[in-house]
């Protein structure tokens, strides 16, 4: 178990409870989940009350919808340790079932909330729903917390403006800019650069034979950016290395939109295949679309211009 990661309810140390509590998916621990827990330390710090979070694995969604759940922005493990960067004392993972999500909101904060973790104060942002239904919300929790000796706090969202509009950032929302390639933006709405975790996996050796070899990563359950070229960083073998990043279907080597989706990284100043290593590719600026080219030799000599611009751009 990782320090302050704790799997199942069953498991909450006393030591994590009568705390300052807060709930949710927190999927991509965004700059609204970071507001929320600057929040509960500030509740907390007075009288030395740890700050707990309790997260869910596998997401609801999955459990009630699973063929239209949607993708993750971070897998859970890193969930837990970026809510422990973000100044949560105690992560606590809640294994959801079907009986747990039949649970009234009366019946999830009395069997859920105050059995297992027995708050002082509870910190959400608006939207927050909870209990069977979705049926329970931010005035429900405030009605039973007075009678639970619980009180309510409420986070407001983090608003930014986006394509000139003002936008509320939400998970949902770095999901859609991710898979839109626009990696600046949800970098803007993380506080971070957009991640994909995964495992060095044996691609074509297209790439190799270019004279630009590829680390291809293992696709998981994250949300993996729009087809493009970007600019970013491998990390890998215990360093770090710039890389070149394509996503996409090698459409000068395959019928377009037929073949297989590959996210491949060309490594700037690394040797060696790094097969079946864990591999962290971080996203830092999109430069070009995927296209077509008539020949290999065409590709090779746009691949050199790009792996300039990432030495220009991450260097």
């Amino acid at each position: 178990m990782k320090e302050g990661c704790i799997e199942g309810l069953e498991s909450v140390p006393t030591a994590a409870r009568t705390c300052v509590l807060t709930i949710g998916n927190f999927d991509g621990v965004h700059l609204g989940h970071q507001r929320i827990v600057r929040m509960a330390r500030a509740l907390g710090r007075p009288a030395g009350l740890p700050v707990v979070a309790m997260t869910f694995d596998p997401p609801p969604d999955l459990v009630l919808r699973p063929d239209d759940a949607p993708q993750r922005v971070v897998p859970a493990a890193i969930k837990c340790h970026l809510l422990r960067q973000a100044g949560c004392d105690w992560v606590v993972t809640a294994r959801p079932d079907r009986a747990m999500l039949s649970l009234s909101p009366e019946q999830f904060v009395h069997e859920v909330i105050v059995r297992r973790l027995s708050p002082r104060h509870l910190v959400e942002g608006p939207n927050f729903h909870f209990g069977a239904q979705r049926a329970g919300n931010v005035q429900v929790l405030r009605q039973f917390g007075a009678a639970a000796g619980f009180d309510v706090h409420l986070a407001e969202p983090v608003r930014l403006e986006l394509d000139g509009r003002d936008a509320v950032i939400s998970s949902t929302l770095i999901r859609q800019l991710v898979a839109a390639g626009r990696v600046d933006e949800a970098r803007r709405c993380l506080g971070r650069d957009f991640t994909l975790y995964g495992r060095v996996v044996p691609g074509r050796g297209i790439g190799r034979g270019l004279d630009y070899p590829t680390a291809n990563l293992s696709l998981t359950e994250q949300v993996c950016p729009g087809d493009g070229v970007y600019a970013g960083r491998a990390t890998l073998d215990g360093g770090e290395f710039l890389a070149a990043i394509s996503v996409g279907t090698q459409p000068t080597f395959s019928d377009g939109a037929d073949g297989p989706r590959t996210v491949e990284a060309f490594l700037l100043a690394a040797g060696g295949d790094f097969y079946g290593q864990e591999m962290v590719l971080t996203f830092v600026e999109r430069l070009r679309p995927q296209r077509r080219y008539d020949s290999p030799e065409g590709l090779k000599a746009q691949m050199a211009k790009d792996v300039e611009r990432v030495r220009q751009i991450c260097g």
